[in-house]
């Protein structure tokens, strides 16, 4: 495998690291990527466990939010921010649609995975730039947090994984 080749698999294995381990996710291929024991282990425990702490991290605690998935709330202290409606119109030019919201990590990371494993580009940089320097100007606080509040483990690894792959992002794909 070559460099682009292995930074797109972490991107789409840290997509899946901080996705809802739901029934989708359990059957979603596990990318050849460094973070694939990581994606294992995560598999091979109590799903209901993982998903009770999930929740309670990504998506619902009392009486604050532990740690936002959302690059809008680091970055202008709302949900669906300025720079949400940015990213998803540049999605949509690539005919990406998601269900969650356009800022979230894991899919910031799955559209960076998709830009780092094409071909041209000179066609694509601006908005390879566009889309890493906004993951990377909010998730060392987030990474912070989930290392701070994560309570089973897992995804205290995930944040360190994290760091990683957009470490590696910024050298690989703003060098373009």
């Amino acid at each position: 495998m070559n460099e682009t080749t292995d930074l797109s698999a972490d991107l789409r294995c840290l997509s899946l690291l901080f996705s809802y381990p739901d029934e989708q996710w359990a059957a979603a291929p596990i990318p050849h990527s460094k973070g694939k024991a990581l994606l294992q282990e995560m598999r091979d425990a109590t799903r209901v466990t993982l998903q009770n702490e999930y929740v309670r991290l990504f998506i619902n605690a009392l009486p604050t939010l532990p740690c936002p998935p959302y690059g809008s709330v680091f970055l202008e202290g709302t949900v669906m921010g300025r720079s949400t409606v940015e990213l998803a119109q540049r999605y949509r030019a690539y005919g990406l649609h998601s269900t969650e919201m356009a800022d979230h990590i894991g899919v910031e990371c799955e559209f960076l995975a998709l830009l780092s494993s094409m071909r041209d580009r000179s066609e694509i940089a601006a908005d390879c730039a566009f889309v890493t320097d906004h993951l990377n100007s909010w998730t060392a606080p987030f990474f912070d947090l989930v290392e701070q509040h994560d309570r089973l483990g897992p995804y205290h690894h995930c944040a360190a994984f994290g760091r990683q792959v957009c470490a590696a992002t910024s050298r690989s794909l703003l060098s373009w």
